[in-house]
């Protein structure tokens, strides 16, 4: 478990991966600590004392990004199976089980499942930006943003791995701040498939403001490009269709602009109509009817978070490094 600045989030993951329906004496937890002195590490040391039967650590890696701690925690870890765990994530309690499980069959090189958005507080705004974030039209559709059944995909939420295997494949890209999971996937092909299972759906504590989830996607977007560039590659069509949205956006309001007075209000009405037919279209099955408010907030995060993934992405094309090699 890497971690960096989580001292309000370390308590809720750790509880979750100690409730896991797994025995205490085969679970080993290796939480490695980016910046030591914020708290992070007295607050999980204090979870971990109450369990003293499980095998527990916790590492300091001062200045260590995430694929540095992430390197760090693999070499600590003993275990034959090694399970990726993020701090603002909480494990549903079959979640080891169910990895080991999945990894029984050699042709299954990493197995992880579903990232599912959770409000960080309570209120329609907190409800509005974590069910925007759980958007599959906003979110891009990739395989473990949406509900779908279990089978092969390209990449997962967090990740399990046999252990020889994550070894033999170098672990984590430590020159990639954000991107990390996909490229480790990508490699890992190599040792069999990338198996997402429906069973692991994975609660993740959103971003408290819409600003923040904003600069989230932006830095996506820009590592996103940068990501592409080193390995020569062309974007997916769901990266495609995202490049395309802030060029798109703009002939919209060139063309509303350009429109005689009288239209510009039943134009912007259809849009905003569209937005919000989108906006339903794309929110995950099930669950209590969101009230107007909630939607509101839901439709303003989905517009921020492709927005800002496209603006990221721009503008890394236009001002960022051609070879990111050099």
């Amino acid at each position: 478990m890497p971690v960096r600045g989580e001292v309000n989030r370390i308590e809720r993951c750790l509880d979750a991966v100690l409730a896991q329906d797994w025995p205490a004496d085969r679970l080993e937890i290796i939480v490695v600590d980016g910046a030591p002195d914020d708290g992070t590490a007295t607050a999980a040391e204090r979870v971990l004392a109450t369990r003293s039967e499980v095998r527990s650590e916790v590492v300091a890696n001062p200045g260590g990004g995430r694929g540095a701690n992430l390197n760090r925690g693999l070499h600590e870890a003993s275990g034959s199976i090694v399970c990726r765990v993020d701090a603002r994530s909480a494990l549903p309690p079959g979640y080891i089980a169910a990895c080991v499980e999945v990894l029984q069959d050699p042709t299954v090189a990493v197995v992880g499942g579903a990232q599912v958005a959770v409000a960080p507080e309570t209120g329609a705004k907190a409800a509005g930006i974590g069910r925007g974030l759980n958007n599959r039209l906003a979110m891009g559709m990739a395989r473990y943003r949406r509900a779908t059944g279990s089978g092969p995909t390209d990449t997962v939420y967090l990740g399990a791995f046999r252990r020889s295997e994550l070894d033999a494949a170098g672990g984590w890209d430590e020159s990639l701040e954000i991107n990390e999971d996909f490229d480790l996937n990508r490699r890992m092909i190599a040792f069999g498939t990338v198996w997402f299972d429906s069973r692991l759906a994975v609660s993740y504590l959103a971003r408290d403001s819409v600003a923040a989830v904003g600069r989230q996607y932006w830095t996506f977007g820009r590592w996103k490009v940068r990501y592409l560039r080193r390995r020569r590659e062309g974007p997916r069509l769901r990266q495609a269709v995202g490049l395309a949205v802030l060029p798109g956006l703009a002939l919209v309001l060139i063309a509303v602009g350009r429109r005689p007075r009288r239209l510009r209000v039943p134009l912007l009405l259809a849009a905003s109509g569209a937005t919000l037919a989108a906006e339903a279209l794309g929110a995950s099955p099930g669950g209590a009817s969101p009230t107007l408010r909630t939607r509101a907030w839901s439709v303003i995060t989905c517009a921020t978070v492709v927005a800002s993934w496209s603006a990221g992405a721009w503008w890394e094309l236009v001002t960022g490094e051609r070879n990111a090699d050099g």
